[in-house]
């Protein structure tokens, strides 16, 4: 699990020494430690939910929630999240705020308490006070191997010294990480286009049952599954704040529609031209520089960011960010020839194969490939 994965391993080695060094309140009898899971939200950051661990002592007053999905806004927080260099932290905050704004939110909270000996919750406390520590509390973020609830995973892996068994999740449905997420991604049509037209093959990977509890309804899941010492590792589980759901109307403005009603207007207005023998340059002008900053984009996600998920994208089969290159050679009639030749027959070769690509591309890129072929046939056709 990359950066979090190495400092558990050394964690491992170190740990008897870390919780003597770290003080933290030695638990009581009625302590309990339990698994959050938050249901998704309407906003795009907020749709894959959420997950963090409780703590409760009620003879010690402590009600604690450590949270691994918070980071700071600072100077440099913009760049380090294009980079994908960007830090996320383990926060720390009592009970009651934290689900108060999931209550504004509508968003329902979900309770596992699981069932640990006091000594397995001490360990669990231990580690948690001893990774909240200013010098301890940042990871290296990552959306599918290091987030808010895969570290979860890791953390009762560690602290039960690995003796938490996951039921394997996978035996019935082989699904990947695109598959995974599309099924929340369904509320928002141009976030789902977004992230299909940004995340490149690794994204088109299936997952292992392990890897599967990046997302909290999956951990949740798991969780439930999972034995400890040959019993459940739950022992009850409650609803804490009602979720109210998410839901989601058509529209004709959602990526799909708009682009195949672009893709009408401008065929419309291609053949109108062609009829009276004009190519309508100024649509080539506007669709190439759209298009070829649409490239440049998943060009530097690809090879100057460090996203893992960016990598190996085929969108940049019709995205092309030669586009920009050529755009002042236009006006040279056997350079806009060539360039059109080249484009419609690789755009004809990327739809042909559009159901064998091992990358799945968004069914909104037919219609823009589409757009593609046909000012390539005006321009090929009238050149």
């Amino acid at each position: 699990m990359r950066l979090f994965i190495f400092y558990i391993a050394t964690l491992l080695i170190v740990f008897p020494t870390i919780t003597k060094a770290i003080p933290s309140p030695p638990l009581t009898s009625s302590a309990e430690v339990s698994i959050l899971t938050c249901s998704p939200g309407g906003d795009l950051y907020s749709l894959f939910g959420h997950s963090a661990i409780r703590v409760q002592d009620q003879e010690l007053g402590i009600d604690d929630v450590f949270n691994y999905g918070t980071f700071s806004y600072d100077e440099d927080f913009y760049f380090n999240f294009t980079m994908g260099r960007l830090n996320y932290r383990l926060g720390v905050s009592r009970i009651v705020p934290f689900l108060r704004g999931y209550q504004a939110e509508g968003r329902g909270v979900s309770e596992q308490i699981l069932d640990l000996d006091l000594n397995q919750k001490q360990a669990v406390l231990d580690f948690l006070v001893w990774n909240s520590q200013p010098e301890n509390c940042y990871y290296l973020y990552d959306f599918f191997y290091d987030n808010c609830s895969s570290i979860i995973r890791d953390v009762l892996d560690t602290t039960m010294n690995g003796e938490v068994v996951f039921t394997d999740l996978t035996e019935s449905d082989h699904s990947t990480f695109r598959n995974m997420i599309d099924r929340y991604l369904i509320y928002d049509p141009w976030g789902d286009f977004g992230i299909d037209l940004g995340l490149g093959l690794p994204c088109d990977k299936v997952a292992t049952y392990q890897e599967y509890m990046f997302l909290p309804d999956k951990l949740s899941e798991a969780i439930d599954q999972a034995k400890l010492n040959g019993k459940s590792l739950v022992k009850s589980t409650r609803d804490i704040l009602p979720a109210k759901g998410l839901s989601r109307d058509f529209s004709l403005f959602d990526p799909i529609p708009l682009f195949w009603m672009l893709f009408g207007f401008i065929a419309i207005l291609s053949a109108i031209g062609f009829k009276r023998g004009s190519r309508l340059a100024v649509l080539d002008y506007v669709l190439l520089l759209v298009l070829g900053f649409v490239g440049a984009l998943l060009f530097f996600l690809w090879f100057i960011t460090d996203h893992t998920a960016t990598a190996n994208n085929f969108n940049l089969l019709w995205a092309l960010p030669t586009h920009l290159l050529v755009l002042p050679f236009l006006w040279n009639v056997k350079i806009r020839k060539t360039y059109f030749m080249i484009v419609g027959g690789l755009i004809i070769l990327t739809l042909v194969l559009f159901p064998f690509l091992p990358q799945m591309l968004h069914l909104a890129t037919i219609p823009l490939m589409l757009t593609i072929l046909v000012r390539s046939f005006v321009n090929i056709k009238l050149t």
